[in-house]
């Protein structure tokens, strides 16, 4: 497979998202001329860049639908740029935004995950998890029904790993903000002592 994949990439070389650059999957110039948010930070989230940049748009759903999993290394270079270097996050545990089960097998990796190793060699996946699969969010529409949804969906592996820690969660996309709420209400009532968010992009 090693060997096939060298000759794919000779006569079909990898290109830049943005300007085509070849050997590159997102050049450091576009990566930089991804747009800001407008909102750079939202109840409690921290947001890299806005949702509405095609750009960005592309790479995220390749990263998150199209198993190109290299996405995830530029993706958390825009969140140091322009987030994580803001932050005091010395002695914070970084989590992912799990996916279930149901969806882990599907995907067969958690694009969050791929992004908050990139990030921190702090990162954790073994703490927070989802209890049961649930209706993907793109699909409720109505912001209630959002919460409602995700309602008991989270659990925590042992409380013990929180209790008095602050935490940093991670995930690619905030849209009403409604996982993220619902993780860091589970890991406040397990004794987290602060829980802040940090995106790749605004929805």
């Amino acid at each position: 497979m090693k060997i096939l994949s060298k000759i794919l990439s000779v006569l079909f070389p990898q290109k830049c998202l943005g300007c085509k650059k070849e050997n590159e999957i997102l050049c450091q110039n576009c990566l930089e001329k991804i747009s800001r948010p407008d909102t750079p930070y939202l109840k409690g989230v921290h947001i890299a860049s806005n949702y509405q940049d095609l750009v960005l748009k592309k790479a995220l759903w390749m990263l998150k639908y199209q198993d190109v999993k290299q996405l995830a290394q530029p993706l958390a270079e825009l969140i140091k740029k322009r987030v994580w270097k803001k932050l005091e996050t010395e002695g914070w545990i970084v989590i992912p935004v799990p996916l279930s089960k149901n969806k882990l097998r599907q995907r067969g990796y958690n694009q969050a995950e791929l992004i908050a190793k990139a990030i921190s060699s702090n990162a954790r996946a073994d703490i927070l998890f989802k209890k049961f699969h649930t209706k993907s969010q793109v699909e409720v529409k109505d912001k209630k029904d959002r919460l409602a949804n995700l309602s008991g969906s989270f659990g925590i592996t042992n409380p013990e790993t929180v209790r008095g820690k602050k935490i940093i969660l991670i995930d690619d996309v905030r849209t009403t903000g409604a996982t993220l709420s619902e993780a860091k209400k589970v890991l406040k009532e397990a004794g987290a002592k602060k829980v802040i968010g940090v995106v790749v992009a605004r929805g």
